[in-house]
């Protein structure tokens, strides 16, 4: 049965690892619960520590080697520590999975001390521009690397994401991506327990059916990304819903609290933060939702503002401008230009045609607009992902056209539908003359009776 009693040595590979007791439960293993599984606290014998992720019966799945295969080439970026992991299977742990069935498929990994994003608002502890500004960066960075590689969380919230160095010195901070087992890429099979119900990271489209999908964290992200850059703000701490900024129900409705955040990020990041967060609150679909490169580019910009912000404060007569777009100096990788008016026209042209079921002009329109944009730049990706489902959508059309029964069945159904008008108008013609015949009969009638 596991968990084992304190004392008890657990043989992984070449190390031998203890289980950390709690620092508030006296003879209890560390644990925290999550909604996959149990991640475990260990000290090895040289006194390194690290994590054993015990999986519940539900989510203990063979396809979690191959998500590990997958993240070895990305463990080393920025906020996805967690990558770094060997998981327990029969071929190379056979004796400790004899002992402990229960640690069939458990990710052992490096454990990272640190207070998720939604500890830190639970605490209410304002921080400053700078260092909501540098949260936002780092995770907006990671972000951006998996938006590249075509890669999404797919469980982006507050409990998720872990704060490190969160008392620290700002270039300290960095914040880690947790309970990354249902992560969506292409090699991938979809999850069979996707996450369900309204949180306040959930749109109202996305409540029923969930998303798996590249665009998976795009919603989720860009919320996340304006609670950090808005915790610098009293009045928004103050009137935080509770884990989340906002009550799940207010999601994309008029409310004061949006209010408040956006006025909130205009004021302190200018005008381009805004926007984002704007055009996030009013898309009908991932799609319509900013990339993190766009959010990228509005951070950089955000920077100088916060930088000529705290200049007027030390010096009133310095003027506070906008920044230039030609000082945002972003990697060249992340570089994007913006749309141009032609540009935005034909983007809006091709959505309209698909949401039409237009789907091949569609296509034709997305082709001609991602010619106009260099490789792995966030729009050429956007676009691309555009492409992948419109070209899904004419596959389905073409493979699976409406049976002939189906056509059969509705012309045969649009004949009788016929014939019962035809039935109809025969019955009122007759219903019509039978009364105006009794009307003439009774005339005669008391004409008649008159002359008598």
């Amino acid at each position: 049965m596991f968990p084992p009693e304190l004392t008890t040595e657990l043989h992984i590979r070449s190390q031998v690892y203890r289980l950390v007791p709690h620092p508030q439960f006296e003879g209890m293993p560390y644990g925290q619960e999550g909604r996959e599984g149990t991640v475990y606290k260990l000290v090895n014998n040289a006194g390194e520590s690290s994590a054993l992720k015990v999986f519940r019966p539900a989510f203990r799945k063979p396809s979690v080697m191959k998500l590990t295969e997958l993240m070895a080439d990305m463990k080393d970026h920025s906020g996805l520590r967690v990558w770094s992991r060997t998981i327990l299977n029969p071929l190379e742990d056979m004796e400790l999975l004899g002992q402990y069935p229960e640690l069939l498929y458990s990710a052992h990994m490096p454990w990272i001390e640190g207070k998720t994003w939604s500890e830190f608002m639970l605490d209410r502890e304002v921080t400053t521009p700078e260092k909501s500004l540098k949260l936002a960066s780092v995770l907006v960075s990671t972000m951006a690397v998996l938006e590249q590689a075509g890669i999404a969380h797919a469980d982006l919230s507050a409990a998720n994401l872990l704060i490190v160095n969160a008392n620290q010195e700002s270039e300290d901070m960095s914040v880690e991506l947790v309970d990354v087992e249902g992560m969506y890429a292409k090699q991938l099979e979809e999850p069979d327990n996707l996450p369900e119900g309204a949180t306040g990271y959930t749109p109202p489209f996305l409540r029923e059916y969930g998303d798996w999908s590249p665009q998976s964290d795009r919603f989720a992200g860009g919320i996340l990304l304006a609670e950090m850059l808005a915790w610098s703000s009293t009045d928004i701490c103050k009137y935080a819903w509770g884990d989340s900024y906002f009550d799940p129900q207010e999601m994309q409705q008029p409310s004061e609290r949006y209010t408040l955040l956006q006025a909130t990020l205009e004021r302190q990041y200018g005008p381009e933060v805004a926007a984002l967060l704007s055009r996030l609150w009013s898309a009908e679909q991932l799609q319509q939702c900013p990339t993190f490169g766009e959010w990228q580019i509005a951070l950089a910009s955000a920077k100088q503002f916060v930088e000529q912000a705290a200049k007027v404060v030390s010096d009133p007569d310095t003027e506070l401008q906008q920044p230039e777009e030609e000082t945002v100096n972003l990697p060249s990788e992340y570089a994007v230009d913006a749309l141009t008016s032609a540009q935005e026209n034909q983007l809006a042209r091709a959505r309209q045609l698909e949401r039409q079921g237009n789907l091949t002009s569609a296509f034709w329109e997305y082709g001609k607009l991602i010619e106009q944009f260099k490789e792995r730049t966030p729009f050429h990706i956007e676009i691309g992902i555009a492409m992948e489902q419109v070209q899904e959508g004419i596959d389905q059309t073409v493979f699976n056209p409406e049976p002939k029964q189906t056509l059969v069945k509705k012309g045969w159904a649009q004949l009788l539908h016929q014939n019962k008008q035809s039935s109809y108008e025969r019955l009122w013609i007759y219903v019509i003359g039978g009364s105006v015949g009794a009307l003439v009969f009774a005339f005669i009638i008391y004409v008649i009776g008159l002359f008598k």
